[in-house]
């Protein structure tokens, strides 16, 4: 009798553990991560999200989402999502207030910097981004989750070639405004579907 009763104690444990081994398995995220952050600050496994399977990814590993250019007072939208507890953000905000500043004239900029005041907005690209920052939205249109950190080989290649990348994609939303900024990059503009 007490060698039934230990064969039925060891049988539900061996249970339990396929039980949570397939619970986890099936639960755990499909998306995988390198070294971003969650919307609450709370530090994930790894930096970029892998992009959603339907959309192309363009300059700067934009993603073309299906969603339409959309406007604020005949401008652009842009959007940022970071947190200064979040070191891709702190890497991405300075080049990101830089470009943005350089099209002020062009462009209706939301800074959610260290808060969620536009989480609705967020939430409509959940098909992209589980929640992670820093995320970055051009004209509804174009979205990344991560900063540009890896894009080149160094800091200061990376550094270039995500201003190079922004600067692009905003050129081909504002029409190619500033001419000043954009006409010297209508060859990576034209790129950019």
């Amino acid at each position: 009798m007490i060698k039934g009763k230990y064969f039925i104690i060891l049988f539900l444990i061996a249970v339990a553990g396929v039980a949570g081994f397939w619970w986890t398995k099936n639960n755990s995220s499909e998306r995988s991560v390198d070294n971003s952050e969650t919307a609450g600050g709370t530090p994930t496994s790894a930096g970029v999200a892998k992009p959603a399977t339907n959309y192309p990814q363009i300059i700067g590993n934009f993603l073309v989402t299906n969603k339409e250019i959309c406007k604020e007072n005949n401008k652009p939208i842009v959007y940022f999502f970071g947190s200064a507890t979040c070191p891709h953000c702190v890497w991405e905000k300075p080049i990101a207030q830089k470009v943005f500043g350089e099209f002020k004239d062009y462009i209706s900029y939301h800074e959610n910097y260290d808060s969620n005041r536009e989480g609705d907005v967020f939430q409509k690209y959940s098909d992209i981004n589980p929640g992670y920052i820093p995320f970055l939205i051009l004209g509804c249109k174009y979205a990344r989750v991560g900063a540009g950190e890896s894009l080149g080989k160094t800091d200061e290649e990376s550094k270039i070639l995500e201003e190079e990348a922004l600067k692009a994609i905003l050129c081909k939303i504002t029409d190619g405004k500033p001419s000043a900024i954009c006409n010297p990059l209508k060859d990576k503009t034209s790129e950019i579907k």
